[in-house]
């Protein structure tokens, strides 16, 4: 019996759609499976990109995968480089927040929005004796009265700006949980869905009526054998592969040989042939593929364009997922112009102080090796939703005053003669952050349930389950085991 090629189509080759073909291929070994990446772009990887500029390995996207999350470091392990993942250095893992004229350090044990230890807390100078002493007295403030029963309700949500507030009152939620939530999502605290970002802390008030409460209960967990990644024992918090990010993007080009990859195609329609029975993928060029499966690797108002087509009320509730634009700015200067010790990975900056950036990494002490001793790679973030306005700035513009910003707090001279950086180079990402706002599980689960009345149809991406590397992997692979499952059932 002669078995029929089934034909399946990425749509976006950023990281989801590439590592959505390299999970396909893992699981169609011996069966009939041709598979093809489509990119409208000229380069795979999406926002992941690596350059080397004087020596120095400058990161234009993201520089790191958490290890908490295993799906990064899985992914390296069956491409075979498990040899190349770097992890951070170990003398200065640790990050700093900016305070109104110096950068003060995280306080140890500071969780994103709470701390582990109050006595930590007690000494940190990031929050005044009136803002600690609200902080302190969390464990006594009463869980919201939906959670009464001691359980979360499924369907229940609020923002970041009002859980926090709640908790740990207003300074905590300004001086610490806004800025370091900023550096992760680029967000507004105010409409940022905590369900979808940090249900840990939702469910901690649930169980233990306090959030600090349930941090020293997830702290034992490891002893009690819930919650262990073997992983992220064995690894620092964050890894990379040694030769950058970029390096995961061209070993799995290298290991789709076999796949159809193709850059430079936009794709113009997306309809689904009934008669036939498959989807037909029109370009702009006025091409087309016919395919047995689809996979939608594609910002979220992207795929809505698509299958506007298809399903308006699907890509309506696509649509309703926004997106913020960013840009990173990296900097390359002589070490001894840099005052500061650097002495982290980097710093946030809250909102309420009104500098031009939202986080600084100092990528040249976070993995080592990544530039000549003698000089720093210092790296900056402007825009995001509470700034979106400096997008609109030149490339030059955002320069100048992102490195304003960094002279303030690393206290960087300049040089006798020149400028005081050597190098800068403005990397703009627009509309490539996707914003979870209040209610977003419940955005996902009717996108879910639109899709899955379509034969064939998967999509997969930042928008849905979280916004890092692991986590787009983590989405890729479900799409790509749901597409085979659908296929050779």
């Amino acid at each position: 019996m002669i078995s029929i090629e089934k034909k399946v189509v990425i749509i976006g080759g950023g990281i989801s759609g590439l590592a959505a073909a390299f999970r396909l291929k893992q699981l169609s070994a011996g069966r009939p499976l041709a598979i093809t990446v489509v990119e409208a772009g000229s380069r795979f990887g999406g926002v992941i990109k690596t350059e080397t500029v004087d020596r120095c390995m400058l990161e234009c996207g993201p520089d790191s995968m958490l290890t908490t999350k295993p799906w990064g470091v899985d992914l390296m392990k069956s491409l075979g480089m498990e040899s190349q993942i770097f992890e951070t250095a170990p003398e200065h893992r640790r990050a700093f927040i900016a305070g109104t004229d110096c950068l003060l350090p995280v306080p140890e044990g500071f969780r994103l929005l709470a701390p582990e230890s109050m006595v930590a807390l007690a000494a940190s100078p990031c929050l005044s004796l009136r803002g600690k002493l609200r902080a302190a007295f969390e464990p006594f403030i009463p869980r919201n009265s939906a959670m009464s029963a001691g359980k979360l309700p499924e369907d229940y949500d609020e923002s970041l700006s009002s859980f926090v507030r709640r908790r740990l009152g207003k300074e905590a939620l300004d001086r610490l949980a806004q800025p370091l939530f900023a550096g992760i999502y680029t967000a507004d605290p105010h409409s940022l869905s905590m369900r979808a970002t940090m249900p840990q802390f939702l469910e901690y008030e649930a169980e233990f009526g306090s959030v600090t409460c349930g941090l020293k209960e997830q702290k034992k967990a490891p002893k009690n054998g819930r919650n262990n990644s073997s992983d992220a024992v064995r690894y620092s918090m964050f890894i990379a592969p040694e030769k950058g990010m970029e390096s995961l993007v061209e070993e799995l080009k290298k290991q789709l040989k076999d796949a159809s990859l193709k850059t430079g195609c936009a794709v113009s329609s997306l309809r689904y042939l009934q008669d036939d029975r498959n989807w037909r993928i029109s370009f702009a060029d006025s091409s087309s593929l016919d395919a047995d499966a689809v996979i939608l690797c594609l910002p979220a108002q992207e795929a809505a364009k698509l299958l506007r087509q298809s399903d308006v009320e699907l890509a309506g509730i696509l649509s309703s997922i926004n997106y913020t634009s960013s840009a990173v700015i990296n900097f390359i200067v002589e070490r001894q112009n840099v005052l500061h010790a650097l002495d982290g990975f980097g710093f946030v900056v809250p909102s309420l102080l009104n500098k031009y950036i939202l986080a600084a990494g100092f990528s040249s002490v976070k993995f080592k090796g990544r530039a000549p001793a003698n000089l720093a790679i210092l790296r900056a973030f402007v825009g995001g939703a509470l700034f979106p306005h400096l997008m609109e700035l030149s490339d030059s513009e955002i320069s100048e005053r992102a490195f304003a910003d960094l002279c303030f707090y690393l206290s960087i001279k300049s040089p006798a003669r020149g400028l005081p950086y050597l190098h800068a180079q403005v990397t703009r990402w627009h509309n490539s952050m996707p914003q979870y706002a209040v209610g977003h599980r419940q955005t996902v689960k009717a996108i879910e349930t639109k899709v899955g009345a379509h034969q064939g149809l998967f999509l997969s991406g930042a928008a849905y389950e979280g916004v890092g590397i692991p986590d787009c992997i983590r989405s890729a692979n479900q799409a790509a085991e749901a597409a085979i499952n659908s296929l050779f059932q």
